[in-house]
Order: structure tokens, then sequence, then C-alpha cells
């Protein structure tokens, strides 16, 4: 996906070495329309268009100051449910206050950059009905979801009362190569020290599992054709998975033979099923083209070019 225009688009991505930034600061560097610029608290000495950030003690001027971006993509952050629960302030600092931040600083001095900011389906808590729609009421059951809830309510004041184009992706359970952490990643470490595999809750929990890949293709289309008036975008594939049938296809694809089994004990902010609708972005041209079988064996394929199994 091309961003279509005679004048090339700057592009500043913020958490450019995290799983989902990395991905998207290299897909907008192949593109020749777009000259992309990284942000991270990770020094990097190659790089010439990469600033270093304090992610407690920035206020993000200087990013906005070096250059006259026409959008600004924020990956950075805490993703941890289980973490905002031991620690909810530093959950908030990385979630809602430097969003508060970098919205100050682009009404400041770049008030014609067009702003997206990576929330979650962690807004919904557990919904009443599927698949959830972005009308449905936001009932976070964690700080996660409650400070990414707040930051979409900054996006939305920052548009209403400044006129910055603002716009939140509800990222639902995102997957691919690069991603330590969350389920996949625990499933993987804990195949490597023995048969058998007992995991929370009973199986039946469901999420809308969306690659990487494919999130970044949607992002480039939001960033060409989607409205910056506040609203909340749902990124997801639109196809509800179980845990059980996830984890049973990485078994799988590691070739692990063990048995899986489920202790019926449910984690404190999990919700219970997610199926998102789509619909806003299917109208922007999106549709996933990676499944989640496919999906999988590239992750394993990851894991054996890193020399991780």
């Amino acid at each position: 996906m091309c961003i279509h225009s005679q004048v090339m688009k700057k592009i500043l991505i913020i958490g450019s070495k995290g799983f989902i930034g990395s991905h998207a600061y290299r897909y907008f560097l192949a593109q020749s329309e777009v000259a992309c610029w990284g942000c991270d608290v990770v020094v990097d000495y190659t790089d010439e268009r990469y600033f270093v950030i304090d992610s407690s003690s920035s206020d993000f001027n200087e990013l906005f100051e070096a250059e006259a971006f026409d959008y600004c993509l924020n990956c950075s952050g805490a993703a941890s449910v289980p973490d905002s629960l031991k620690h909810p302030f530093r959950d908030f600092s990385l979630n809602t206050y430097n969003v508060s931040k970098m919205l100050e600083a682009i009404r400041r001095h770049a008030p014609a950059c067009h702003f997206l900011n990576l929330s979650s389906a962690a807004v919904y808590g557990n919904p009443t009905a599927l698949p959830i729609v972005e009308t449905s009421a936001g009932q976070p059951v964690s700080p996660y979801g409650q400070n990414k809830l707040m930051a979409e309510m900054l996006c939305q004041q920052y548009y209403q009362y400044f006129g910055i184009a603002t716009c939140s992706l509800r990222i639902f359970s995102a997957y691919g190569p690069g991603l330590q952490k969350q389920l996949l990643w625990d499933v993987f470490q804990r195949s490597r020290q023995g048969d058998a595999l007992v995991l929370f809750g009973t199986g039946d929990e469901s999420r809308d599992f969306i690659f990487v890949a494919d999130i970044v293709r949607a992002i480039a289309l939001v960033i060409e054709h989607g409205a910056f008036d506040g609203r909340a975008y749902n990124l997801a594939s639109g196809t509800e998975t179980t845990v059980r049938e996830l984890v049973t296809e990485l078994l799988q694809a590691l070739g692990h033979a063990g048995a899986l089994s489920f202790s019926g004990t449910s984690r404190s902010g999990d919700p219970v099923n997610w199926r998102a609708d789509i619909s806003q972005l299917t109208n922007l041209g999106f549709a996933p083209t990676v499944s989640i079988r496919e999906g999988i064996q590239q992750y394993v394929q990851w894991l054996s070019e890193k020399g991780l199994r």
C-alpha cells in the first residue's frame, strides 16, 4: 500500500523498536513515497533518522520541532494486563500521560500533523454482544484497558477543541515474528520445559487474532483513506478463534506431542470472548490476508531462524 501523493509524506513512528512499531518502521522505510523516522528509548548508533527519548521525562517537543511530520504513529507504551495490575501508575504514565504529552507537543509545534494512536480491544472489557462494534460501550476490566480508553478520550479532546487530526486504532490480539511475550511466546517457552502443558482458563475463551503484517497494512490504509476526526477503528481480522485452537495449532507446528489441558482458573483482567466488527476498515479496502495456520507457521519459522528452538 502506497501513500499516493506528489509530495513525499513524512512519518514519525514512536516506539519503532517494539513489536508492531518495528514492523511498521520497516514497512514504511520500503515505501518510495514516504520518508520515515523512528523513535524509541533504545539507543541506535547507525540510523540517522532516529530519535532517542526518555520514556519517563521526555515532553516530545524536540521531535516536532526537528521535522514537520505529516503523520505520527504512536506504537509506544506498556502492553501487559497483569503488569498494569501490579504497576498501575507505570501503565498510566506510558499509555495515557505520554499520549497527552505527544498531543500537546503536536498542538504547539506541528498542528498539521495527523496522530494515530495504537489503542487496544481491552477498552471493551467483556462485551455483551459479538461482533464488537466501535460504538460499543467501553467497559475495561483492567487498568491497562482503562488507561488505553483515557488515551482515546485525549485524542478526541485534541480533535474537538484544538483541531488536531487524530484517530485511535484498537488492536485486538496481535501476533507474528518478533513477539516475545503473551500467549504464543508463553506456550512456546513452556513447551520446551516438558511434555504436559496446563494453561489458564478453559480453552474455550476466544480472541480475534490478527497477524502483524496485516496490522501494518491496515495502518497504511488508515493513513491513506481514514478519517482523522477523533474516531476509533477496530483493527482485527474479524474472525473468532479459541485459545485451544490457537495453542493446538502452535504445538503441532512446533512438533510438540505432549498433553494439553486447562486449569479452569481465569486470570484477573482477562475477557472471555472477542470478535471484532471490522466494517470501518473493510470500507477503506482492508481484508486480512494471513490465516491463523499461515501466521503460526511464520512465527515458528522466525523462532527457528533466531535459534530460539
